[in-house]
């Protein structure tokens, strides 16, 4: 009996010691994840050196001698502190989650890859003006030595057991992408669910239930609606109605006619901005607010900064989007500017015709056409790649099928080249608010109220971005 205690009493001090190493080596790793706050770092390219300062909040005061350093250390910051959340974002837009957290994210990916965001990522940087490819360069190398001088990988990649991949200068366009998709949604759900109902119900049913306003509504410009009669049950007798009917239809496309919980939660979404004129306000400067609703993540998607350029008379404080080297929304001290979100029809769904004895054609206004063919592969984590084939019409690539089964392409303002620059990083410098108007109205990002305001006191509303004609 006393033999056994001994063994089990070892084995149990064995078994402990175990789990207290292995605790040590977790806390270690985790250790070794974090970001450095104090002390002196090197960062290849600097043209002087940067001084990084938080205030109590944790929140840095970047300090440079140009633009281009301050990008650099930016990128720098956003590695060490944002990493993963960098990562997610890219993958996320270039349909390339599956390649990192499993098989799971196939579908989400092959949803997203139809859309070819990364090629589109990687034309759109071939456009972009000299001195903002520079600062994305520079950025983008700030983001690798940051990440490289971490003494270990972030802790998510420690639990998936994968290398964190480099940053390229075409991630931060496809950041931007994250929030086209993330604002706007990919596959034009509000057309796709009238499409449904316009299958499945009488016209006069079908326009009670998709009108745009009424008579009650109160338009800013004074513009007025017509209310829809209330239909009758000459129009549509529910008691007659097949259920049948429904069904069909939304198995036609795919999807039923029901609203998911995601329906319901996009109904109730929105942000909302103000801005105060200087004629109102006992400082005689206009006053901005901004609230931007996104959903709740963590970390949280914006990240503060303060970025100063003294040779360059820059000196902006706002929030930055980790993997862009700009101040999203803010303030430079002459013009003050935030964005939500216009929920504006950005979106078209085209139904493609097919060519008769031609299966490779569709029918377009100038005759038959061939589709172009992409052929994606699909990374997945401990699993064999897939292949997806993308085909894309002059319009838009085929995103599905109609209440009909006719196929579907998707005309968005996303893939238009001239959509996508980083006109943004212009609002850094405007000293008041007729340059800011023309610098937001010609940003390629997604369509955003821009609600900004100056130290003059004058106050503007535009929507930033491009708007398709």
């Amino acid at each position: 009996m006393r033999r056994s205690a001994r063994h089990l009493l070892r084995l149990l001090a064995i078994l402990l010691g175990l789990v207290a190493v292995l605790a040590l080596a977790a806390w270690l790793a985790l250790r070794a994840s974090l970001p450095e706050l104090d002390g002196e770092a090197p960062l290849a390219g600097l043209d002087a050196s940067v001084l990084i300062e938080r205030d109590r909040l944790g929140v840095p005061l970047i300090r440079g001698a140009n633009r281009l350093d301050v990008a650099r250390a930016t990128g720098f910051l956003h590695a060490q502190e944002r990493f993963f959340q960098m990562d997610l974002t890219r993958r996320a837009a270039a349909g390339e989650l599956a390649g990192l957290l499993g098989g799971a994210l196939l579908d989400t990916d092959r949803r997203i890859r139809l859309h070819r965001f990364r090629a589109r990522a990687r034309a759109a940087l071939q456009d972009v003006e000299a001195a903002d490819g520079a600062l994305l360069k520079a950025y983008a190398e700030g983001v690798n030595a940051g990440l490289a001088r971490l003494r270990a990988r972030p802790f998510e990649y420690l639990v998936l057991r994968a290398e964190p991949a480099p940053w390229t200068a075409e991630d931060s366009l496809l950041a931007v992408f994250a929030m086209w998709v993330d604002l706007q949604g990919t596959e034009a759900r509000l057309e796709q669910q009238r499409d449904r109902l316009a299958t499945a119900l009488p016209e006069p049913l079908y326009r009670l239930i998709t009108a745009a306003g009424s008579t009650w509504d109160a338009a800013l410009d004074g513009s007025t609606t017509e209310s829809v009669p209330l239909p009758s049950a000459e129009d549509y007798d529910l008691r007659a109605v097949d259920p049948a009917l429904f069904e069909a239809a939304g198995k036609a496309a795919g999807n039923p006619l029901r609203l998911t919980a995601a329906d319901e939660q996009n109904a109730l979404l929105g942000s909302n901005n103000w801005a105060l004129a200087g004629s109102r306000t006992a400082s005689g400067h206009a006053m901005v607010a901004n609230d931007m609703h996104l959903g709740l993540r963590v970390p949280n998607t914006w990240y503060r900064a303060r970025l100063v350029a003294a040779a360059e008379d820059l000196d902006a404080s706002g929030a930055t989007l980790p993997g862009v080297p700009a101040i999203v929304a803010g303030s430079n001290g002459h013009v003050a500017w935030g964005f939500t979100n216009s929920y504006g029809d950005y979106q078209d769904l085209v139904i493609v015709e097919p060519v008769a004895g031609l299966p490779d054609h569709y029918l377009t206004a100038d005759g038959p056409r061939p589709f172009e063919r992409h052929e994606e592969i699909l990374q997945v984590a401990g699993a064999d790649p897939q292949t997806l084939v993308v085909s894309e019409t002059i319009w838009g690539p085929v995103i599905g099928e109609d209440a009909q089964g006719r196929p579907l392409a998707l005309a968005w303002t996303a893939h238009r080249p001239a959509a996508m620059n980083f006109g943004l990083l212009r609002l850094e410098r405007a000293r008041d608010v007729p340059q800011a108007v023309a610098m937001a109205s010609a940003a390629g990002m997604p369509a955003q109220n821009a609600l900004i305001g100056d130290a003059d006191g004058r106050i503007a509303w535009v929507i930033a971005g491009r708007i398709p004609a």
